[in-house]
């Protein structure tokens, strides 16, 4: 058993969301306190809240909307992959890094199953992306774009499982986003344009070299997670 003494303050702090919750029968769509509230009730800082709420994003349980507030969400089929992400959160292991490295292994992996399994409206709405991405704008954040560019690539893929783990990792990289060295918006877009481009001529081996080169890149600093 751990000594409690130890245990991080923004996870008591989630345990005593977790059971505000509970007590509350809180419904989806229902918003919790105010940050400044909650911060007063709680007797903590903004940023060891801010840390406990991000646990709840990232398996899918509450949702920072602004202007409205902090909602419940209602039960997704990623909750248990996503809770395999919290339950690492504690033990201080790269996390980004770890879950891009197996990410990686798996998109390869069902690359060929993926590549076959792609049609005309796939394509359409990645054409769409790929055309957010190439206007580098500023005020468009990329993760969204990125995320649902890699949904559509495994979205008829046969495996609910593999959706699941990789709609989790994109949330854990959101919320522990690490810098990544030459990744700079003109690169992301044309590694995700060849990844389009192979797909739009049928070439496979191409979409495999677009896909190996889309993950050559190296973290520039290990994510914080305390």
């Amino acid at each position: 058993m751990k000594n409690l003494k130890t245990k991080k303050k923004y996870f008591q702090v989630y345990d005593e969301l977790k059971a505000y919750i509970i007590k509350n029968d809180m419904k989806p769509g229902d918003k919790l306190p105010t940050e400044m509230k909650m911060c007063e009730i709680l007797g903590v800082s903004r940023n060891v809240l801010r840390e406990a709420i991000k646990t709840f994003e990232i398996i899918g349980v509450l949702s920072s909307k602004p202007g409205v507030g902090i909602i419940l969400n209602s039960f997704n089929s990623n909750f248990l992959s996503s809770c395999m992400f919290l339950n690492l959160i504690e033990d201080n292991v790269n996390l980004v890094e770890q879950s891009q490295e197996v990410r990686k292994s798996l998109e390869i992996s069902y690359a060929k199953a993926s590549f076959s399994s792609i049609d005309e409206d796939q394509i359409n709405r990645l054409n769409g992306l790929i055309d957010k991405m190439r206007l580098h704008d500023e005020k468009i954040d990329f993760y969204d774009i990125d995320s649902q560019f890699h949904h559509i690539l495994y979205e008829k893929v046969d495996n609910l499982v593999l959706l699941a783990f990789l709609d989790s990792a994109w949330e854990c990289d959101k919320a522990y986003r690490a810098t990544l060295v030459y990744d700079e918006p003109e690169l992301r877009y044309q590694k995700h344009k060849k990844l389009l481009d192979a797909i739009k001529s049928k070439d496979y081996d191409a979409y495999i070299e677009a896909l190996t080169y889309h993950f050559s890149y190296e973290f520039k600093h290990s994510p914080k997670n305390n």
